[in-house]
């Protein structure tokens, strides 16, 4: 069903108040007078700058209605004309005027009146006292046919201009389309705009623009952050389990296994240790796939208003949607849903992320992950919201030869100068311990402090200054290993996970 179906229904159902989240009114407000001629209803709109304004409808003092309260009164005196009308608010707060619209809902519904109220608004600040009267939609972003006809009416305009050089091929339209989703309508042709005035051609290199832009205009938002990295599926040392099982549903997405019946999955939870590579598997699944990486900050999707929050969630996931095929990257997810004296906004904002997860259609993979699994609620673990959960432990000894192995050679030396194998030794138990071994994250800082050490040398003229054997060694004495510090907490993901999750590593 879409949008303007949805919205239709809610008219011809007469929900009294519908509040409509969009920052594109002109386009929403096309929609809305395309509904309004289909039932024959009268179109009534309202701005603190124009008052009401309507065809056929005479307000004898425009002036007089730009104010909120006398405005209402007037759409009543319309409404006891019976004559069906549609009333469009926009930017009006419901909290500054909660009184004066629950009234004219509660007469809506009581005193048949044939009409609905729409706000139109780009927040949601919904108070307790009115919020049972109000309906809540989410205008969703432009889909993938309506950018490719909003290029091609771009192209065909500026297609006669003497200067212009417009590349309107089938593959241009195709890729500056792919570039273009989840943008508003408005800021596509922004984009389009600057593309043609910079060089006055609009090309396939112009792709590039619109990514950037878009990169922008997400993270302005501060609720998603679209990452990109140039790291792959070899720059994670060890999780082969995992690493196999995503390069295997990453061939899901193409046409052929759609034909052959396959369907997209839905997403994976990473729960374990901090710093053995759930984040940078994130990172690195999205280049592989080739996709858009996003990551969700679920702390920053909280407001201060009834509803906003979980309006925040919504908008996330329709620009999300939006964008799909993509990796929606949820880091943490523990921390954001967890907080037991917030109302219940926590548990709203959960249900509307497990409503989601399991009834998603688009190609969104969610990659959620988490270090405290006693904070995860168990309606999050129940099969259908992710495809499988796999468990991060501490790196064994061939993961920890092959992060060491990555490490070095990103710091430009030769891994042929150093016994691999002594040094996964000396980061195990072995040297350090029963149970105790190096997180992937300390591997690494072990690499960058050891070279620091040799560097100092370097600095203090002694002779043999390039990065040592002896320097690791002296490092690692200083190190005082996560694993020891944090033993316990371990050991009960450890217990749980043997229950509840896959081993993300093989081993022997």
């Amino acid at each position: 069903m879409t949008f303007s179906d949805e919205l239709k229904n809610y008219i011809k159902a007469r929900y009294p108040l519908i509040l409509v989240q969009t920052v594109e009114e002109d386009r929403l407000l096309t929609d809305i007078e395309k509904i309004t001629k289909s039932l024959e209803h009268y179109l009534v709109t309202w701005s603190s700058v124009s008052g009401l304004k309507g065809k056929h409808i005479d307000f004898e003092n425009q002036e007089y209605t730009k104010n909120v309260e006398t405005a209402i009164k007037a759409c009543e005196k319309l409404a006891k004309l019976d004559k069906p009308a549609i009333f469009v608010f926009f930017d009006v707060s419901l909290s500054a005027y909660e009184r004066e619209f629950k009234e004219f809902a509660i007469n809506i519904r009581h005193k048949g009146y044939r009409c609905n109220c729409i706000i139109i608004s780009t927040s949601s600040d919904i108070s307790k006292d009115i919020a049972s009267e109000v309906t809540v939609l989410d205008y969703p972003l432009p889909d993938r046919e309506s950018i490719k006809k909003q290029i091609k009416k771009f192209m065909d305009d500026y297609q006669d201009e003497e200067k212009a050089q417009i590349d309107t091929s089938p593959e241009v339209i195709t890729a500056l389309t792919d570039a273009a989703i989840g943008l508003t309508h408005a800021e596509i042709e922004n984009c389009l705009s600057r593309a043609l005035v910079e060089d006055h051609c609009l090309d396939i290199s112009d792709v590039k623009s619109i990514v950037k832009e878009k990169k922008q205009i997400i993270r302005k938002s501060g609720i998603l952050e679209y990452i990109e990295n140039s790291l792959s599926l070899e720059d994670i040392g060890g999780l082969d389990n995992l690493k196999y099982w995503l390069e295997i549903r990453g061939k899901t997405f193409s046409d052929d296994a759609q034909k052959f019946g396959l369907t997209a999955p839905k997403g994976v939870l990473l729960v374990g240790v901090p710093g053995c590579g759930k984040s940078l598997t994130a990172k690195c699944i999205a280049k592989a796939w080739n996709m858009p990486l996003l990551k969700l900050d679920i702390g920053k999707i909280y407001g201060k208003y009834i509803g906003e929050s979980e309006a925040n969630i919504r908008q996330a996931i329709k620009t999300a949607e939006a964008i799909a095929p993509c990796v929606l990257w949820i880091d943490e997810i523990e921390k954001g849903l967890q907080n037991d004296n917030d109302s219940g906004t926590s548990s709203r904002v959960l249900g509307n992320i497990l409503t989601w997860m399991q009834d998603k259609t688009a190609s969104v993979f969610t990659f959620a992950t988490a270090n405290n699994i006693t904070s995860l609620p168990p309606e999050l673990l129940r099969k259908g919201r992710f495809d499988e959960i796999f468990f991060v432990d501490l790196p064994d000894f061939e993961e920890r030869k092959k992060i060491l192995e990555i490490h070095i050679r990103k710091i430009g030396r030769d891994i042929k100068n150093y016994d691999l194998d002594k040094l996964a030794k000396l980061s195990g138990e072995s040297n350090l311990g029963k149970n105790i071994r190096l997180t992937g994250a300390e591997i690494e800082s072990w690499v960058k402090d050891s070279l620091l050490e040799a560097y100092v040398r370097k600095i203090n003229g002694e002779s043999k200054s390039n990065l040592s054997m002896a320097d690791f060694e002296k490092v690692l004495k200083r190190m005082v290993p996560m694993a020891k510090m944090r033993m316990d907490d371990i050991n009960t993901i450890r217990n749980w996970a043997q229950e509840n999750a896959i081993n993300a590593s093989l081993k022997e």
